[in-house]
């Protein structure tokens, strides 16, 4: 039971390693025009109301879609491995990529690399149940094994797309599709990189899209040293006036406080005879004429702590 709850806690994390190697954005240094249909904007653009939005998401849908299909149909190389008139999982990529843009899901890196590391896992499992000679029997559980298994590669990977579910289960059991064997990984990233750039153009013209290429996290190196100085300074911050504190602590613990109702010394304090009796008669006095002797300490308040200063015993 011990293993399985250390297990509830274990995480991987790729972007750990990988952003170390991930050049920052250069999006900021081309033209405004080149840079806003890469997503680009130097503040947030908050997006469009539900009507526009349904308008530009039925435009994308339709331009991405046809485009991918006249490219596959049009195209004498693609049609030589006789592909389907259109791979299915596309039609759940346009909802993410030109109708939910702002989620993480639909990003670039999530639908290029969702999709392809699912058609090489779903072909991948396919080749292998294919040595079976009842294939056609069982390849429905080509599908399912294919699916999980991308789904946790996805997962771990930073890079869950749904719509790649479907391209790993198309590769098991849609019977066209498997035929084309490793050239399906091929069709599905070009289909996925041309609904990126219908989308980089049908979005950008009143709402933004990508909203980040590989990660929202920062990359800038300068940045990771400002939130490291400002970790490192805001812990020394913290220590310093926790030291504070307690140097007040000390201080107010070496206090002698004299008032007219009486005389409070630390507990370390040793004190003599002679000055047990100064305090004494600073203490009366203080009692019968409080408001004369803070008038007399303005003229003569700095002597008599200078007088006492070397009388007093050592602490503890």
């Amino acid at each position: 039971m011990a293993f399985i709850r250390r297990m509830e806690a274990w995480n991987i994390d790729v972007d750990r390693y990988i952003n170390r190697i991930i050049p920052p954005s250069p999006l900021y240094r081309l033209p405004p025009p080149i840079s806003r249909f890469l997503g680009y904007r130097k503040k947030q653009k908050q997006d469009v109301g539900n009507v526009l939005g349904a308008f530009w998401s039925l435009l994308g849908a339709f331009c991405g879609l046809a485009i991918v299909a006249a490219v596959f149909n049009n195209t004498r190389v693609i049609q030589m491995h006789h592909p389907p008139a259109l791979i299915a999982s596309y039609g759940a990529s346009a909802i993410l990529e030109y109708n939910a843009i702002r989620s993480p899901l639909g990003q670039p890196r999530n639908a290029l690399l969702g999709h392809t590391f699912s058609a090489i896992i779903g072909v991948g499992i396919t080749k292998l149940f294919r040595l079976r000679s009842d294939f056609e029997r069982i390849k429905w559980i080509a599908g399912a094994v294919s699916c999980g298994i991308a789904s946790a590669v996805m997962l771990l990977t930073g890079t869950v797309h749904p719509p790649g579910g479907a391209s790993a289960v198309l590769a098991a059991t849609s019977p066209e599709i498997t035929e084309m064997g490793w050239y399906f990984v091929g069709l599905v990233m070009l289909g996925a990189v041309l609904m990126l750039i219908v989308g980089m153009f049908i979005n950008n013209i009143q709402r933004q899209f990508p909203v980040y290429w590989w990660t929202p996290l920062p990359l800038r190196e300068t940045r990771e040293k400002d939130i490291e100085v400002g970790s490192h300074s805001s812990e020394g911050l913290e220590e310093r006036n926790e030291d504070l504190e307690e140097m007040e602590g000390d201080d107010k613990m070496l206090q002698i406080t004299i008032t007219g109702r009486g005389v409070t010394l630390p507990d370390t304090l040793v004190i003599s005879s002679e000055e047990s009796e100064l305090l004494d008669r600073l203490q009366h006095k203080l009692a019968k004429d409080p408001l004369g002797s803070s008038r007399h300490s303005n003229s003569s308040g700095s002597s008599a702590h200078k007088s006492m200063t070397p009388s007093l015993g050592p602490v503890n």
